[in-house]
């Protein structure tokens, strides 16, 4: 009988199947819907921060793309503005046209003429609404009339002058107090009522805007005969003003007027006009730089630049003839010699724009210039040239609100332009039905939405006008321009200034240059030390001592950058200020002493060696460390003595031999250059000069050998630097190797205690422990197997690290260094608090900085919002975005061939 029995309800077959496989236990659904929820998780995380990334790219580009829009500028209509007696579009105007003047909300249009008489005008019908004249309640009549920017200003045939300003007046009307017909009108619709123009607003509420002419006071030189005034210009205010006059014939007097009470005090000084100028009419007399210069401009191009500084004794500081000094291509075929026609001073009152006969428009400023011989020691310089008119320019005007300004010719063209950055943004032209007339008068509206322009027939021409950020160009942020002061072209970031006139500079390549100057000198503190580290902890240090010294250098990753500059600037810098030769010798005495300290442990035989303690030789490291840098701050003012005469400070000033700092700039690379040259073409000849295998012997050779290099390397070094100085080079100097970069290359220079030595110290020590973790986990990762092959082959310790170690590991060291390179790049803190923000291309270690996103985070709360400003900030931030994308990938590539290479060894 069978020991086992079937059972009655399952066959033998069942039986032997179930001896022969194992039954498969089922995933609890418990498992699998934590598997599919983390599942999705992981895919949402990683999907969420590709479409962050995205996101971010998309916010950054359209906030940066208003910028580069272009300027549009469109015909909107065109309306006769002539008084009745006129035949508006067949007669020409009976008087020249002094300027034009809108109010902001677009509705009337004011005409001054040269004889004094205003008229006011519907800007949508050219309806008259008003007219009168400008003479003195005694019945003196105007001979000139001068409209810019608002300010108004007459001169009288007896010699006064008067101060106004053209005022835009506005009252509200109630919907019940407004007559039927009008309250059946639609927001934004006009009327003209007696007059004056009545709008309907938004609600209930009518608006009644007119446009006023305010004179002031008479103001007149007591002590001068009376004589017209043909020309005349003015700068001041309530209570104090400076005039130039030119009256009849050929008598040119400065004015200055102060208020006292209700009365004004006027005196006067006569300037001495060139006897071949007194006879001849100037185009125009100019009150520049807030009273403190002025111009006289003849149409034959001679121009005066006058220094009215000191208001007793006016100069003339400089004569020049403006059309002379053009280039050759200024002259047109057929026509023996221009004319200027038209000049006008930009916002700011510096730099004067002329035009000429030939259609040429340029831009001329006063610029501090060396060996100048004028009063004020500078001289008038063409900075701006733009793109020639078709026609003969006879129209110019400027904004109130930024560096814009328009152009009109005598063929009926317009042109809009930009002075800073030298471009014509947009062209227009006011003929009609093919017929060329010239352009009589041109101006902008308050708001800059629209641009205005008075032909010869009397037909004004709308334009509007949409350029909300003309100084968002890309040659303005990339290319070198010539800002007003300068006596060249120059990269520039100052976004801020003292008044609202003053040119925005937003060159971004200084910004660009501080941040990878930061990056660079921090990397080149924070590489060796971190990546030395590294082998040292994974390849000489005792396990023991690794377990310690290497969580302390991570931990070192955790303190905040902000506590880092901050300790840095407050408590750092006035010390480093302090004892700066120290500072610098350090940065050659610690890896000599190192160095020296290895051979000295040579010297000691091998069984000492193998008794001491684990920890000797760190111990030995840190003590030694410790001990240079006592020493060498205790002997940098005999340093400071022997190679900088005494003050290390002034000699980077310029003071002293420079031939120390080509000692300072050419030791270590001279010295690596003499090792390897010892180690390659010399080290194999004097090998029977050790002795067989004596350790004594082998150690005292060592250490001759590494004492000859450092001091061969010094001499050296020394006499390059004589021969370089011989010959004039100095390393200090400001044009060192400039070029036509504008960048300095001098790699020292005049000492700022907020300084790049600074921020290269304190971010280098931000970036050591990143570099380091990452280095010495390649380095750790490397199989024992190939350390073991190469020992066991007779390479040393050392030869192994260099030889075999490192070429596996560096793919993972690469990797570490692109690491730190990222951090360096957007480091913020202490950049900003150790830089200086100071924006320039100096490559001097000694000079501060200012970086991409010191920059971001110290203005950004600062600028009004959807500004020009304001998006230039956000546009940095998408370079410095791009620069760190671009390394990185560019580092990627490079790692992965590393990777593949150590992969085939």
């Amino acid at each position: 009988m069978s020991l086992i029995e079937t059972p009655p309800n399952e066959s033998k077959e069942r039986i032997a199947e179930g001896r022969t496989k194992v039954r498969r236990r089922s995933t609890s659904w418990q498992a699998r819907a934590v598997d599919g929820v983390m599942t999705l998780v992981i895919t949402c995380g990683a999907w969420g921060v590709v479409g962050a990334f995205a996101l971010m790219i998309v916010y950054l580009t359209l906030t940066t793309y208003p910028l580069f829009a272009p300027a549009t500028v469109e015909k909107k209509g065109t309306v006769s503005v002539v008084e009745p007696s006129g035949n508006a579009g067949t007669q020409p105007l009976t008087s020249e046209t002094a300027a034009i003047v809108t109010d902001e909300y677009l509705m009337n249009i004011l005409k001054i003429d040269a004889n004094g008489r205003w008229s006011r005008y519907h800007l949508e019908t050219g309806k008259l609404l008003a007219t009168g004249d400008v003479e003195t309640t005694d019945g003196v009549k105007s001979t000139f009339v001068r409209l810019h920017g608002g300010n108004l200003l007459v001169g009288y045939s007896d010699g006064g002058v008067r101060t106004g300003r053209v005022t835009t007046d506005i009252s509200y009307i109630n919907a019940e107090d407004a007559p039927e017909e009008m309250r059946k009108m639609k927001p934004g619709d006009t009327v003209v009522a007696d007059d004056h123009v009545i709008q309907r607003t938004v609600g209930e509420q009518f608006s009644t805007v007119k446009l006023n002419v305010e004179l002031g006071d008479v103001v007149k030189a007591k002590d001068v005969p009376d004589s017209p005034v043909m020309l005349a210009d003015f700068h001041g205010d309530e209570s104090a003003m400076q005039f130039l006059e030119l009256r009849s014939p050929g008598t040119l007097l400065f004015l200055e007027s102060l208020k006292r009470g209700v009365r004004w005090r006027t005196s006067s000084v006569e300037i001495p006009l060139p006897e071949n100028l007194k006879s001849l009419k100037p185009l125009a007399v100019l009150v520049a730089s807030a009273g403190k210069m002025g111009y006289v401009v003849y149409k034959n191009g001679d121009l005066l630049r006058l220094d009215l500084r000191d208001t007793a004794s006016p100069v003339i500081a400089e004569q020049l003839n403006v059309l002379e000094q053009n280039s050759a291509s200024f002259a047109k075929a057929g026509q023996e010699q221009a004319e200027l026609t038209k000049v006008e001073l930009v916002l700011g009152g510096v730099t004067l724009i002329v035009g000429d006969s030939f259609g040429n428009v340029t831009g001329w400023f006063p610029a501090t210039i060396p060996n100048s011989t004028t009063s004020d020691r500078e001289n008038l310089i063409r900075a701006h040239s733009f793109l020639p008119m078709p026609g003969g320019v006879t129209a110019v005007n400027t904004s109130m609100r930024d560096r814009q300004f328009v152009t009109g010719d005598d063929q009926g063209n317009v042109y809009l332009r930009h002075m800073t950055s030298d471009t014509t943004d947009a062209k227009v032209t006011t003929s009609t039905g093919g017929t060329a007339v010239a352009v009589r008068s041109v101006a902008f509206s308050p708001k800059n939405d629209e641009i205005l322009a008075l032909d010869s027939r009397g037909l004004l021409s709308k334009f509007a006008l949409a350029n909300p950020h003309p100084e968002g160009s890309m040659r303005q942020m990339f290319m070198p321009l010539h800002y007003e002061g300068y006596a060249k072209a120059d990269h520039v970031w100052q976004s801020s200034s003292g008044t609202d006139d003053s040119e925005m500079k937003i060159g971004l390549w200084p910004l660009i240059f501080g941040t990878l100057k930061a990056t660079f000198y921090s990397m080149l503190f924070g590489v060796p030390v971190a990546i030395m580290a590294a082998i040292y902890s994974s390849e000489f240090m005792e396990p023991r001592i690794r377990t310690v010294v290497k969580p302390l250098i991570e931990l070192m990753a955790s303190l905040p950058s902000v506590v880092l500059g901050f300790i840095g600037a407050l408590v750092f810098a006035p010390l480093v200020q302090g004892s700066i030769a120290g500072v610098v010798l350090l940065v050659y005495t610690i890896p000599l002493a190192l160095l020296l300290l290895g051979y000295l442990w040579q010297l000691l035989p091998d069984r000492t060696r193998s008794a001491a303690p684990p920890w000797t030789k760190f111990g030995i490291l840190v003590l030694g460390a410790l001990l240079t840098i006592v020493v060498t701050l205790g002997l940098s003012g005999i340093f400071e003595k022997i190679f900088f005469g005494g003050d290390f400070k002034q000699w980077l000033g310029g003071r002293g031999n420079p031939a120390s700092g080509w000692l300072l700039i050419l030791t270590p690379p001279v010295m690596i250059g003499l090792s390897y040259c010892y180690t390659k073409y010399i080290r194999e000849r004097l090998s029977f000069l050790r002795g067989g295998t004596a350790e004594i012997r082998i150690g005292l050779f060592e250490l001759g050998r590494f004492v000859a290099l450092v001091i061969l390397a010094l001499g050296v070094s020394w006499g390059i630097g004589l021969v370089m100085s011989t010959l004039g080079y100095d390393i200090r100097s400001p044009g060192f190797n400039s070029g036509g970069l504008y960048m300095d290359f001098s790699p020292i220079g005049a000492y700022q205690q907020r300084n790049t030595l600074l921020v290269g110290l304190f971010m280098g020590f931000a970036i050591i422990p990143i570099i380091y973790t990452v280095s010495e986990d390649a380095l750790s990762r490397v199989p024992n197997a190939l350390r073991s092959a190469s020992l066991g082959l007779g390479a040393t310790r050392w030869q192994t690290t260099i030889s075999i170690v490192l070429p596996v590991a560096t793919s993972g060291i690469f990797a570490a260094c692109m690491i730190g390179f990222g951090r360096a790049v957007g480091e913020t803190m202490i950049v900003l608090m150790m830089s200086g923000r100071t924006p320039i291309l100096e490559f001097n270690l000694f000079n501060g900085l200012s970086a991409l996103s010191a920059n971001i985070a110290t203005e950004l709360p600062e600028a009004p919002q959807g500004s020009t400003h304001y998006r230039v900030l956000f546009f940095s931030g998408l370079i410095l975005f791009a620069i760190t994308f671009a390394v990185n990938t560019a580092a990627e590539v490079i790692r992965v061939r590393f990777r593949k290479r150590a992969a085939n060894m």
